[in-house]
């Protein structure tokens, strides 16, 4: 299968808004980059639902998953179990380093605040098919740096593979596996294009 996961940016004005206010504009924008994923997917998309852990229940048979952050919003949606996750790269607590890794991953790649971004998002995006939050995080283990855009995972015995895309300064992860990853990427005018 082709997966189309869409990276939308949130415009400037829409930086001006904080809290709830903030939450609630970017899950709109989130659901948008959805239904473009599904409408380039030809999956059907209907009422969004979540069940009483927060994990998104399938829609007519479809899984799908959001992410968003105050700059950028991801969302992807697949015939099977999928997750998406983005982060800015940025500089954070040191104590991050611990809590999203052990020695044995870091000892696959230089320590680095883009490492962390990137093993950060690779593991949500593999939590999120799981179906449980960052709790899981140290749980889930990088197990292979492929390349700049494949990472392995392993969660309790199950292997998952995947792809990564950075933009503008933001790292996005989806679960990849055996499905082919066709990204699209939106400019501020909103104009779809693969990347």
């Amino acid at each position: 299968m082709i997966l189309f996961p869409v990276v939308m940016p949130v415009t400037e004005r829409d930086h001006k808004l904080s809290g709830k206010d903030e939450v609630d504009h970017l899950s709109r924008i989130a659901r948008e980059a959805l239904r473009l994923s599904a409408e380039r997917s030809g999956l059907m998309l209907g009422e969004l639902l979540k069940d009483d852990k927060g994990v998104p229940c399938p829609v007519n048979g479809n899984y799908w998953s959001l992410s968003h952050k105050p700059k950028y919003v991801a969302a992807v949606i697949s015939d099977d179990k999928v997750g998406i996750d983005i982060e800015e790269m940025r500089p954070r607590n040191e104590s991050l380093f611990t809590r999203v890794a052990t020695d044995k991953e870091w000892a696959l790649e230089e320590k680095t605040w883009d490492t962390l971004s990137r093993y950060w998002t690779a593991k949500e995006a593999v939590l999120k098919v799981i179906g449980i939050g960052i709790g899981g995080l140290r749980t889930c283990r990088i197990v292979a740096v492929h390349d700049e855009n494949h990472i392995t995972l392993n969660y309790r015995g199950q292997f998952f593979l995947v792809e990564q895309l950075r933009h503008n300064n933001h790292i996005v992860s989806v679960l990849k596996d055996d499905n082919q990853i066709e990204w699209i990427v939106l400019d501020g005018r909103q104009t779809p294009g693969p990347r």
